[in-house]
């Protein structure tokens, strides 16, 4: 989805939760003699259905636009309002392009909306490249018929970076403050997924006010590494996560418990764990009651097609719209690191085949550093989103990334890849550059400068499959990786 953020400012522009529909109707009502009495009852609905998006400014909403696609392939814009001390700082247009995102990802290619002929906002819509398509005849006044075609060709086809934030909240504050203080515009805190469940309480709080302050589109995943590493039972996984679910209705999506499977799992154990996978889904999702199935995730196992295509078909009727893969094969101790390989590649183009069939999300768990990224774009597998620990263990065992997909170990000193000469190669090469890496011995001996680094090369790394992408061209790689695996994210590729 659509995310905005104005650090000079400190405007964002998000989704609206349930608790944000009781000040969107109270501005609705001062602006009533525009947009006519709107029922709190449909702003509500609107929000449940992710149609309600706000505009807010240290936390106080200053703007709303209620929006719905339509089967026929636009999208129409019911209102939009701007708190008057607010007006004229570019706040209107945040919110009309972030319905313009909204329509690409449903692929919708028309906006449309009314307008009185008498309001100057009908001046508005013209300089945002809306035409006047004509005028028709409303209850009390004319009113202007507007129209914007959207080109599907300019949406943002790069997947949606979820950065993995299962640390403790000490450690989260520092990459946040030296992000903050680096100047980059980009917003890598916009999309977070971490694991509530072993996280501690401050961590949690954290991330709630990450959500509040900067807007952060927050993923709840389920703690199915922590099952696999024997730290609690599937049972134990499923009462404690119903618990929390229920009780911390914030988060934008919650994952829904998983069994995962292992490489050595035997391929009847990987089917008892696919079944137990959809059947305890089934009825988590019944327990959570109507309107949950929107903002969950279903998550996607199998060995073989077959089990695929069940996942999908199942979660398709539970009314799951988000999918996440991870059924990778695994290494490690207890089979605690996800590896890319082949087979796992054939099995997402598959999935990403039925996920399209069916105009669903995929999202994908655990992509450990820009070599993977490459990868996915090479075998033609784009996903929603994805998301991301590599970069911060990779960081914290002496390795650094780069944008072609090449990593080295920094801090081992008998190799030339790991010299200062090595890394004024590779950044000469890829043209990176960042404040992480300008010191090369600082970065040696820092590892929260290797952390930093490391981030920023896997946005990097993003930008340019998006370029790959729109110019089906290649990228001048290096998918070599070192052998020696690190204990990663839950679900990590290496």
């Amino acid at each position: 989805m659509y995310m905005e953020q104005r650090e000079m400012t400190g405007i964002s522009v998000m989704r609206a939760q349930i608790a944000d529909v009781k000040a969107v109707k109270a501005l609705a009502d001062k602006h009533r003699k525009e947009l006519g009495f709107i029922r709190h009852a449909a702003l509500e609905q609107a929000a449940r259905e992710d149609r309600l998006l706000v505009a807010k400014a240290a936390g106080d909403i200053i703007g709303f636009i209620h929006f719905r696609p339509c089967r026929d392939g636009h999208v129409t814009i019911y209102e939009i309002a701007i708190i008057p001390e607010w007006q004229g700082r570019g706040i209107g247009r945040s919110l009309i392009e972030a319905v313009v995102d909204e329509a690409r990802q449903c692929g919708c290619t028309m906006l449309r909306l009314k307008c009185p002929v008498d309001l100057p906002a009908n001046g508005f819509y013209s300089r945002l490249g809306f035409v006047r398509v004509r005028v028709e005849k409303g209850k009390r006044r004319p009113l202007a018929v507007w129209e914007r075609k959207i080109s599907l060709e300019d949406a943002v086809d790069s997947p949606i970076f979820f950065i993995t934030l299962t640390h403790h909240a000490t450690e989260i504050r520092d990459i946040i403050r030296l992000w903050d203080e680096s100047g980059d515009p980009r917003a890598p805190f916009a999309h977070v997924i971490f694991t509530p469940l072993f996280s501690s309480s401050s961590t949690v709080r954290l991330i709630r006010q990450l959500k509040d302050e900067r807007g952060s589109e927050v993923m709840f995943d389920s703690g199915g590494y922590q099952v696999q590493m024997g730290r609690a039972t599937y049972e134990e996984l499923f009462d404690r996560l119903l618990r929390f679910y229920r009780e911390n209705d914030w988060a934008d999506w919650y994952v829904l418990p998983d069994h995962v499977p292992l490489s050595t799992d035997t391929d009847r154990e990987v089917e008892f764990k696919v079944r137990e996978t959809i059947e305890f889904a089934r009825l988590f999702l019944r327990e959570m009651g109507d309107g949950f199935a929107e903002k969950a995730i279903g998550v996607v196992h199998g060995r073989n097609g077959e089990q695929i295509r069940r996942c999908v078909e199942a979660y398709s009727e539970m009314g799951v719209r988000y999918l996440g893969f991870g059924s990778f094969g695994t290494s490690g101790p207890s089979g605690t690191v996800n590896l890319i390989s082949r087979k796992s590649l054939s099995l997402l183009s598959l999935l990403q085949r039925l996920i399209r069939e069916d105009n669903l999300k995929l999202h994908i768990f655990g992509i450990g550093s820009p070599s993977h990224l490459i990868r996915l774009a090479d075998a033609d597998i784009m996903p929603t989103s994805f998301d991301s620990a590599g970069w911060w263990k990779a960081g914290g065992f002496g390795k650094v990334f780069f944008p072609t997909g090449q990593q080295l170990h920094i801090t081992i000193i008998d190799r030339y890849s790991a010299t200062l000469n090595g890394v004024i190669h590779e950044k000469q090469r890829t043209q990176h550059d960042c404040p992480f890496c300008t010191d090369i011995s600082r970065l040696r001996r820092s590892r929260i400068m290797r952390v930093m680094h490391n981030l920023v090369a896997m946005l990097e790394t993003i930008e340019r499959v998006k370029d790959y992408e729109n110019k089906s061209g290649d990228i001048s790689h290096s998918t070599q990786c070192d052998t020696q695996s690190v204990e990663d994210h839950p679900r990590e590729l290496l």
